[in-house]
């Protein structure tokens, strides 16, 4: 990772200053984010994973949010005991929809994200701007997606900065271009299929 002859890190791991990890990762070394690495030229959706549905309801305590446990590779079954819903942080949750390995690792990476501005900034995101941190990686993931490897993960939490009245859960959705939408209720989130029409 870039050690210096005399063994310490260089300068930009002891710089202090940015709350992002994702933005760091980027900086140092872009070529560990999902999106950044190369891919084959084509369509790779039919050869990969993908996790299929993720459901979420707010209730008056919070949200509950839930998936099936199988993840397809065209028509058959890849894996029957997929974890598809994790603990985004204390307050949240993040379930992923779609290719499951980049889902697995954006939703790792996502956590790496909330915990690392908490210790950089000293308190936590609000449920808003955890949405957005999460629509930016999304973003990045774009190329990807435009290749069949698309992730469209579902976003829940309670909202602790709603007054003591008003307190429950909230859901947000995204599309594959990182766009985040406010849901109310129940909602749900399936994977994208991408496919070229011929020319």
């Amino acid at each position: 990772m870039g050690f210096e002859p005399s063994g310490r890190l260089p300068a930009a791991y002891l710089t202090p200053g940015l709350s992002s990890f994702t933005e760091f990762l980027s900086r140092t070394a872009p070529e560990l984010l999902p999106g950044r690495r190369p891919l084959p030229p084509g369509l790779s959706a039919d050869v990969t994973p993908h996790a299929t549905t993720i459901v979420a309801i707010t209730c008056a305590e919070g949200v509950v949010m839930a998936g099936d446990r199988r993840a397809t590779m065209g028509n058959l079954i890849a894996n029957r005991d997929i974890e598809k819903v994790h603990a985004a942080d204390e307050y949240s949750l993040i379930g992923i929809a779609g290719t499951a390995g980049v889902g697995l690792e954006l939703m790792r990476l996502y956590q790496v994200e909330l915990e690392h501005y908490e210790k950089i900034e000293g308190t936590m995101l609000s449920i808003e701007g955890k949405a957005n941190r999460l629509a930016t990686m999304i973003r990045n993931n774009l190329g990807a997606a435009l290749q069949g490897l698309a992730v469209i993960p579902l976003f829940a939490g309670f909202d602790l900065d709603a007054t003591e009245q008003a307190k429950a859960g909230r859901i947000f959705s995204f599309d594959v271009a990182g766009g985040v939408y406010e849901e109310h209720g129940l909602t749900r989130s399936a994977p994208v299929r991408c496919s070229r029409s011929p020319r």
